[in-house]
């Protein structure tokens, strides 16, 4: 299933609310994918957010295994905090080369 497609069909059963909170972007967002009007912003992000969250795509992550892509651009988009030492060598390794990172690509 293609992924507008996923989203649109999870829109509709449990409404664009349910959905904004579960991939992490703004229902106005998810309105303009579905209406391919979003210009503004990395369609990418919203299609791994999308894949991850709803449709169960994992990425094998150097640091936790198989997780999902919204978890992976979660810790991707994180801030250096030295909290604790797992969030400290995640936040390098996201950083580091990673081959799932959109980090080391330059965006």
């Amino acid at each position: 299933m293609c992924w507008i497609e996923a989203l649109k069909t999870e829109c509709e059963q449990h409404g664009q609310a349910e959905i904004s909170r579960r991939i992490g972007y703004s229902k106005a967002v998810i309105s303009q994918v579905l209406n391919g009007k979003y210009s503004n912003g990395n369609i990418e992000r919203v299609r791994e957010r999308v894949e991850g969250a709803l449709l169960g795509k994992t990425v094998d992550c150097p640091m936790l295994g198989d997780i999902t892509l919204d978890v992976c651009q979660s810790h991707q988009n994180r801030k250096f905090s030295v909290t604790n030492p797992m969030r400290v060598q995640m936040y390098r390794s996201c950083r580091s080369g990673c081959p799932h990172s959109s980090l080391c690509k330059g965006e």
